[in-house]
């Protein structure tokens, strides 16, 4: 490392510059960068408040994709790609559904986030609304968020409920037979009426 003292200089200034050579030729410049993905951790939260991104909440792999992209979303802020591009960052499987893919009311929009790896919670739900009001325009209504959980276990419960009846017809059985006789009693009366009379005929043609 060359000198950037010159010998006109005061004696402090070279005494410093022999230690920054010291501790420069040790130093592994190629871990140096300023790039999300490749810098130290460190370095993270000095590049999110450059940046002016918020990574609160996020963890390490998440504050990593969304600073990659915090050039791009100031560039396209208010629009339905920044709003998209800074949910994936967090949740790959984001999307952003517009009001005409819906028939919804103009201006409105819907966003819909199914994951396989990531438990929804309430922290989750407002990193997503806080992502969402960051980058959306001012006219635009986040009508819902939509959160599906999907699982990938191989593992299937099954439970069977199974009821039966059993019908026996039986032959025709009278338990009890209650014979009753009716009795019918007549009385009546024939009264016959004769009379004789005598009548004589003769004279009669």
């Amino acid at each position: 490392m060359n000198s950037l003292v010159l010998n006109h200089h005061p004696l402090q200034s070279k005494v410093i510059d022999l230690s920054a050579k010291k501790r420069f030729e040790d130093l592994n410049l190629a871990s140096i960068t300023n790039l999300a993905l490749n810098c130290d951790e460190r370095l993270l939260s000095v590049l999110a408040n450059a940046y002016d991104v918020s990574i609160d909440g996020l963890n390490e792999k998440e504050a990593r994709r969304l600073l990659s992209k915090a050039l791009m979303l100031k560039r396209h802020a208010g629009t339905t790609y920044a709003i998209k591009e800074a949910l994936t960052a967090v949740f790959d499987t984001a999307l952003v559904e517009e009001w005409f893919h819906y028939n919804g009311k103009p201006y409105f929009f819907k966003v819909k986030v199914t994951t396989t790896n990531k438990p929804f919670d309430e922290a989750s739900y407002k990193q997503l609304e806080k992502l969402v009001y960051e980058y959306k325009n001012v006219r635009s209504v986040l009508e819902s968020i939509e959160l599906r959980v999907q699982s990938n276990c191989d593992k299937y419960n099954a439970c069977v409920y199974r009821d039966t009846e059993k019908i026996k017809i039986l032959p025709l059985r009278i338990r009890k037979r209650i014979l009753r006789s009716i009795n019918f009693n007549a009385f009546g009366t024939f009264i016959s009426e004769r009379f004789k009379s005598k009548f004589s005929l003769k004279g009669v043609c």
